[in-house]
């Protein structure tokens, strides 16, 4: 099974490389061009245009680079075509090797326009030893070639909140692979990496274990090659170079799955290995090396039931896990048809993250286990024959050694109940306080509109609509929490922020810049899933905010990419100027109360036309119903005699006219 890389290369184009294992036997025995390219002092290979459905990398949807940024197409239907035109190119064909392949996917998000640029050209390259670079593929991705190139992905691809659901595969020879048959062949100059990598007088091969160059092009720009024989070649001029790298050398082989029945109960273990062991040593490790990785789990796992001799996917889990390395995860399946199924079967894939640019390690496993009854919708029960008695139980209070209260009560009113009080030692009493924390709770829509919702005390809440939100900061520690709706259908709805962005921060201008403050992300104190979003603000952030004479608030969202949105803006005001906040209160109600009068209106309105009308079509219902209507030409069966008289449905005569219609004269037609 190959082993996927992701790397992002582009903010609309994510590319996964897959790496066939070392002494692979999938292989292929087609034939290669190699173009020696004097513009670049490089070398580029493709295999011939038969190949189109093994490799897709084939001449004829295939560039090269020329002078002045240019690529060009080797459009093989030209006669001749460039390669021969060009005196500066020469093509050499490599046959009779057993080439292993490497299978390199480009993503592209969904939405993602193509008609922004005339061509993309999608490269893999890999270095030799003697420093040139040989070109892997050089695919043009054009009007011409789209067709041919583009897949839609029936299972669109999720990573750090972004969608993609097209892509374009194509496979490459497999570097590590022929790297390791020319340095253990004891041939070398037979290897299919010496033919692909001449110098004047030998072959020069590959660095081992240098890292792959992937890159794509965008070209704005369209051309056409004039030359002295009367035929064009269309170039495109390259206005954008994006480029990253995939390591060859895996420093991920102590990385797997485990995924099992634990032994302490029914129910499943599972989590990423890494040497053996749980993860948490490789996390810290991955995350030291730069300050801004942030690598994180992703786990999906997907359960099927086997019915006779078919498999019905049952239901399927999916989460992310940024905590807890040190410790397996826990799944407890419930199988819809336990009493049938013959066996259960759970696929496991955990994906290494990291958030921070979207590389990711991918790893599968999988579980199966025969008659799984108990896992069904009811839990097996075990009957008693002596049911369980319930059990009361007395909490007993107990005193110090020296109560004065009891010392100064007249003994015929004080409680007989001394025999119960167990003396202790007072120093075993230890006294808790309790600091209160007060939070500004407010209410904000995204959208314009203003709304109210009930509280738990039936009174109505106002929720603000855009710039209409007005809170107190004071000079000391705040808590501000928000809970964000939006309007459907004219009702306000809370928004779920688990799937917005994965950070949120509140923004203040000051005279001395923005203050920018991230959200508490604790699930203690905040509720993403239903909107409720929570900011400490410190006392020193606080004391610079009231001293600005700029009360401007912001909202925003934080994109994994680092990018900000604006999600909502008020503003804020000092503790003497409550009033304010007030006022914007009776202000969203009257125009909350406007808009609610407004509809009102619009209804009564409404429904008095539709009495009216209503009463129209009955009156006029009620005067048609003895309209009589002559239809002429029809003639009863036997008879010559015209039927006269029918009422405005036709009801009285109706099987009288459809028995009839068949012995009706043409001149009656």
């Amino acid at each position: 099974m190959r082993e996927s890389r992701f790397v992002s290369l582009t903010d609309y184009c994510l590319v996964e490389y897959m790496l066939e294992p070392l002494g692979s036997l999938d292989f292929i025995t087609d034939d290669f061009i190699l173009l020696k390219n004097e513009y670049n002092n490089g070398h580029q290979i493709f295999n011939k245009d038969g190949a189109l459905t093994v490799t897709r990398n084939i001449q004829d949807i295939s560039a090269v680079g020329i002078n002045g940024g240019r690529y060009v197409s080797l459009d093989s239907e030209k006669v001749p075509n460039y390669i021969d035109y060009d005196d500066k190119l020469t093509e050499t064909t490599i046959s009779g090797h057993n080439v292993v392949l490497d299978k390199v996917r480009f993503h592209f998000i969904s939405g993602f326009d193509f008609n922004d640029f005339k061509a993309l050209v999608l490269s893999v390259k890999n270095k030799e030893n003697d420093g040139t670079l040989n070109t892997f593929c050089n695919i043009l991705f054009s009007q011409a070639t789209m067709d041919t190139l583009l897949t839609f992905n029936p299972k669109p691809l999720y990573v750090t909140n972004r969608m993609y659901d097209r892509y374009v595969d194509v496979y490459i020879p497999s570097i590590k692979n022929i790297n390791e048959e020319f340095n253990t062949s004891p041939t070398p100059a037979t290897t299919f990496s010496a033919a692909i990598t001449p110098t004047d007088t030998s072959y020069s091969g590959f660095i081992t274990n240098e890292p792959i160059i992937i890159s794509i092009d965008e070209c704005e720009t369209q051309e056409e090659i004039d030359t002295d024989i009367n035929i064009q070649y269309d170039a495109f001029k390259v206005s954008m170079h994006y480029e990253t790298t995939v390591s060859q050398s895996n420093e991920f082989d102590g990385v797997g799955v485990y995924i099992d029945e634990s032994s302490n109960g029914d129910f499943i273990e599972f989590f990423l290995t890494f040497n053996g062991g749980f993860p948490e040593e490789l996390i810290s490790i991955l995350n030291k090396r730069n300050p801004l990785n942030d690598w994180i789990i992703a786990h999906e796992l997907t359960v099927y039931e086997q019915l006779g001799s078919t498999f019905v996917q049952s239901s399927r889990l999916a989460f992310f896990q940024d905590d807890g390395f040190d410790e397996p995860n826990l799944y407890r399946p419930v199988l819809k048809n336990a009493n049938q199924a013959v066996s259960m079967s759970i696929d496991y894939i955990a994906r290494l993250v990291n958030r921070s640019n979207g590389d990711q390690i991918i790893r599968e496993g999988s579980y199966v286990l025969i008659s799984p009854k108990k896992y069904g919708l009811n839990l097996l029960k075990i009957q008693l024959n002596d049911k369980p008695q319930s059990q009361k139980v007395y909490n007993k209070i107990y005193k110090k050694n020296y109560e004065a209260t009891e010392l100064f009560i007249d003994p015929s009113q004080s409680f007989n109940n001394s025999s119960q009080i167990s003396p202790v030692n007072s120093d075993a009493y230890i006294k808790t306080e309790y600091l209160p924390i007060y939070t500004n709770s407010n209410k904000i829509a995204i959208s314009q509109r203003n709304g109210e919702i009930p509280n738990f005390d039936n009174i109505d809440e106002v929720i603000f609509g855009q710039g209409k939100l007005r809170f107190v900061i004071s000079p000391f520690d705040n808590y501000l929490k928000f809970k964000l709706f939006d309007f459907k259908s004219g009702k306000p709805v809370a928004l779920d922020l688990n799937t917005t962005a994965p950070r949120y921060r509140a923004v203040f201008e000051t005279s001395s810049g923005k203050i920018k403050i991230d959200n508490l992300n604790d699930s203690s104190k905040e509720n993403l899933s239903v909107g409720e979003i929570v900011f400490s603000i410190s006392n020193e952030d606080s004391e610079q905010i009231v001293q600005s004479e700029d009360k401007t608030f912001y909202l925003t969202a934080i994109a994994q990419d680092g990018t900000e949105t604006l999600m909502y803006n008020g503003e804020w005001r000092l503790t003497s100027e409550y009033a304010d906040v007030e006022n914007a209160i009776a202000e969203a109600k009257e125009s909350l109360n406007e808009i609610t009068k407004i509809e009102s209106k619009i209804t009564e309105i409404e429904e008095k036309v539709a009495a009216t009308y209503t009463k129209k079509i009955r009156d006029n219902l009620s005067s048609w119903k003895n309209i009589k209507i002559d239809i002429p030409g029809l003639v009863r069966k036997n008879s010559r005699k015209k039927v006269s008289t029918v009422n405005r449905f036709g009801i009285k005569n109706a099987t009288k006219l459809t028995s009839n219609r068949s012995t009706s004269t043409d001149k009656g037609q």
